[in-house]
């Protein structure tokens, strides 16, 4: 079990393409992983998708191009996602024990103790709301990342459920089908989803510091490679116009020093072609000095623009997930030693609750896993040495 937002398969992406096209009337025809698509003319899209060949595959450059890649980051999928983000269609599923298996969490399987016997006792159902979410980090300039991430929350205290997003994914990929829209208040659906759009938040906030600060320094690198090219252009200006000023001396000295008229003439018309280009590289010194004075803040901001950085964060789809809540019953074993224990258990979301150890109270984890002490389930790493 994970406790970050899912990144999500090919395989999920492939699902939930055929099922957005089947939202719009489509019919798909598949030979392979070629699919033909047919879509009714009255169908209120922009994909222009009827008499369209899509081919599902891992990387999109390796269609044709009259053929669509259906492919996480093809642009074929991103122009879906934009599409699917303005609509967020809501689908809903249920899950019982006849479904989903029951999964034992790490803290027991990884322990020496023994599962005998268990048994589920369903109460009641809760519900969840699993998301689907659009993602995209990107700068003008540089870099661009876009990906699917499924998150689950509680539609009662809106708590993530990772392991809950992951048996829906699962689902998913095995082509199970969603039911239509079921029933959700919009406050508790409104509150479910900004806790799952936190959930990605946090899980992205150490790829999107990554991605500012390479941002950051790339602007800084430009910004620094702009600035030296101005002072190095106003240094060599300065020095080809010292240049042009030592020569137009040294004419003058030679016009007053001869007494020929024809050199006189000659030296004179020199004279002035040097001082037009004086001209012109005073103006371009003047006018760079005003570009430093007056405009480096607005150049500054230009490339600070283009190497800022976007994040968005849409969902694309939405899914009601009824599942049962009730008791698991786990007889544990080792040796002569025999304990029944109860942890309160959700299909497809597993043990709910934290476990700990039952002599010190602490967490029972993958490291300090569950064994057994007398009549106690105990921590190997805790109370059992």
């Amino acid at each position: 079990m994970t406790d970050a937002a899912l990144p999500v398969t090919g395989q999920a992406v492939e699902r939930f393409v055929e099922r957005y096209l089947k939202s719009l009337g489509a019919e798909i025809e598949k030979e392979g992983h070629k699919w033909s698509v047919t879509i009714p003319e009255s169908t209120d899209t922009d994909l222009e998708l009827d008499g369209a060949t899509l081919e599902v595959t891992r990387d999109p450059n390796d269609v044709s191009e009259d053929v669509l890649a259906v492919s996480p980051r093809s642009p074929f999928v991103e122009r879906v996602l934009e599409e699917a983000a303005d609509r967020v269609p809501v689908g809903s599923l249920s899950l019982t024990g006849d479904q989903v298996d029951i999964e034992l969490p790490p803290w027991i399987t990884e322990g020496p103790a023994d599962v005998v016997n268990r048994t589920f006792t369903p109460y009641y159902d809760r519900r969840a709301l699993c998301v689907l979410f659009h993602v995209g980090i990107e700068t003008v300039s540089e870099y661009q990342r876009k990906e699917l991430r499924a998150v689950a929350t509680d539609l009662n205290d809106n708590e993530e459920r990772p392991q809950l997003a992951e048996t829906y994914l699962a689902l998913i990929e095995n082509g199970h089908e969603l039911s239509t829209g079921r029933a959700v208040g919009e406050q508790p659906f409104i509150d479910s989803l900004d806790a799952a759009r936190a959930v990605v938040e946090d899980d992205i906030s150490p790829l999107v510091r990554e991605t500012r600060n390479r941002a950051t320094r790339s602007a800084e690198v430009e910004l620094d490679e702009y600035r030296q090219f101005v002072y190095q252009r106003r240094d060599e200006l300065v020095g080809e116009i010292d240049n042009l000023t030592n020569r137009i001396q040294e004419i003058t000295d030679r016009i007053d020093a001869t007494s020929e008229q024809e050199q006189r003439v000659e030296s004179l018309r020199r004279r002035k072609k040097l001082h037009a280009e004086r001209d012109e590289l005073r103006t371009e010194f003047d006018n760079l000095s005003s570009q430093i004075e007056r405009d480096f803040s607005e150049k500054r901001q230009e490339i600070w623009d283009r190497h800022s950085l976007t994040v968005r964060i849409r969902p694309v789809t939405a899914t009601v997930l009824s599942y049962e809540r009730g008791d698991l019953d786990l007889q544990l074993e080792l040796g002569e030693t025999s304990v029944t224990k109860s942890y309160a258990y959700g299909v497809g979301v597993g043990v709910i609750n934290e476990a700990t150890c039952d002599q010190c109270g602490q967490q029972l984890t993958t490291k300090n896993s569950l064994t057994l002490e007398m009549d106690k389930t105990v921590g190997v790493d805790c109370c059992f040495r």
